[in-house]
């Protein structure tokens, strides 16, 4: 398995991409973000404790608007650890989906999928994920699933922050007969782009590494977002 992403890769040939985006760690962003995040909490109905948000939208004409749902389901097949039980999230806070670098994020996810169809035509469903994964030393932070698995829907990685003091997080990507072609510990502002139906994706659970600036209490957390688009009607 490698160890890094040098070469360039395509969403369509290769069923996967890297990219970037710097704007993300700009300081009112990164502070609006913490804020966003720290309202989080684990899931009801979930075996899996990560803190985790959710929010569900139309996008349609150019134009966001956001639903009141806040459950989340994937078959047994897929998340076994869940056993195909619907979960209930806290929503994300409006001030996180309709800051503006937040908006631009979504507006350039959505191009780099490439739909055929304008949003004046077809109207889009978008699903979001925000997670922090928080180990502490006594308990890692394990992903959900833990496994390679598909999610039924392409899906984008955004990672936002990351504070010193941990080790693992990295994503991996495998064929869908499970054989290891790539893994990378993407940096906050990056973001891995999966096609679900070409590839299965991990990622590892995060452990936290005690140093020297390090001191009993302190916190050690990534935070990422998933965004999942689908055609509405397909």
């Amino acid at each position: 398995m490698s160890i890094s992403l040098i070469k360039n890769t395509n969403l369509y040939n290769d069923g996967f991409t890297v990219t970037r985006f710097p704007e993300l760690l700009s300081e009112p962003f990164q502070a609006m973000q913490q804020d966003a995040y720290s309202h989080l909490v684990p899931g009801r109905n979930t075996k899996n404790k990560l803190v985790r948000g959710i929010a569900w939208g139309i996008y349609a004409k150019d134009t966001y608007t956001w639903l009141e749902r806040q459950t989340y389901t994937l078959p047994a097949t897929h998340n076994p650890e869940e056993n195909g039980e619907t979960r209930n999230f806290v929503r994300i806070p409006n001030n996180f989906l309709t800051h503006p670098v937040t908006e631009n994020l979504f507006h350039n996810i959505y191009d780099m999928w490439g739909f055929k169809e304008l949003t004046h035509d077809r109207a889009y469903e978008i699903q979001l994920s925000a997670i922090r994964y928080e180990p502490t030393i006594l308990e890692p932070s394990m992903p959900s699933p833990i496994n390679p698995h598909q999610d039924l829907v392409d899906s984008a990685i955004v990672v936002l922050h990351r504070t010193d003091n941990l080790v693992g997080g990295l994503s991996r990507i495998y064929t869908l007969d499970n054989e290891p072609l790539y893994q990378m510990d993407l940096s906050v502002g990056e973001a891995l782009l999966v096609r679900d139906s070409m590839i299965k994706h991990q990622v590892t659970p995060l452990m936290l590494e005690p140093s020297l600036n390090w001191y009993p209490g302190t916190r050690a957390y990534r935070d990422i977002l998933i965004i999942r688009y689908l055609p509405v009607g397909r």
